[in-house]
């Protein structure tokens, strides 16, 4: 069983590889400006969660199929996955980015949403679990009209299988902070300033644990930051996977 997606052949060069994991109940869509900008020097590998069914055995799966050497990107739930690779195997991973994510261990309040979630998903469908999640994800009602029928698409896409072990894991997560202050790679956080679902203080936490972390706020930006901003994730995203020799010496924000 092979938890990668297919991609396009790969050239016999020694190119760096970037896997960006997305956020609950998306696919490769989200990243589609991303993977489009950076694929052109870099090998871009999207996880794929319709195969994610066993929350001990993917990760492995996952590691099983990448390259020795990779740079791991999350999205939200995807940047606790990222930290479960990373606490997996972290000889193999050359830098992190955190994008509107966090490091924070699962808690009593965060299981009750999550199993709230499972239920109405079973009761209604992701389509009713898309309109109630919506609202948090982008801080202009434009952004949310504009963007509404992917939510909603990449929802139906997910298998119900697969949209349990998200919100399972979501519910019971380790933390990584301290994971995070032993990490001497690159790292980058990149965060929305409107994010109601991880805000500032949460990545402040990770700044904390990690002072070397690269901590990027984007403004008048609310969740979903690879949909409202995409050009300036790309651009954080393509110096940060450059940033081996150059390093921060100290947290900031901007």
């Amino acid at each position: 069983m092979n938890p990668l997606p297919d991609e396009q052949p790969e050239q016999p060069t020694r190119r760096r590889c970037l896997v960006l994991i997305p956020g609950t109940l998306c696919d490769a869509r989200l990243f589609k400006r991303q993977v489009q900008a950076l694929r052109q020097d870099t090998r871009v590998i999207v996880l794929d969660y319709r195969r994610l069914k066993d929350l001990e055995i993917w990760p492995q799966q996952v590691l099983h199929g990448l390259p020795e050497q990779f740079f791991l990107a999350g999205f939200s739930l995807g940047g606790l996955w990222a930290l479960e690779l990373l606490r997996r195997s972290q000889c193999r991973v050359q830098g992190l980015a955190m994008i509107a994510s966090n490091a924070e261990a699962g808690s009593r309040r965060g299981q009750q949403r999550s199993a709230a979630l499972w239920r109405l998903w079973r009761r209604e469908g992701p389509d009713a679990v898309a309109r109630q999640v919506k609202p948090d994800y982008f801080h202009y009602r434009t952004a949310r009209g504009r963007h509404a029928r992917l939510v909603r698409d990449m929802a139906r896409s997910t298998r119900a299988r697969a949209a349990r072990s998200e919100f399972e894991w979501a519910a019971r997560r380790p933390s990584g902070l301290e994971l995070l202050s032993t990490f001497t790679e690159p790292l980058l956080i990149v965060s929305g300033e409107r994010d109601r679902l991880c805000p500032r203080h949460i990545q402040q936490h990770m700044t904390r644990a990690q002072p070397l972390a690269q901590w990027m706020e984007l403004p008048r930006c609310g969740h979903f930051i690879p949909l409202e901003r995409p050009a300036e994730l790309t651009r954080l995203l393509s110096r940060w996977l450059t940033s081996t020799e150059t390093r921060p010496t100290a947290g900031s924000s901007a």
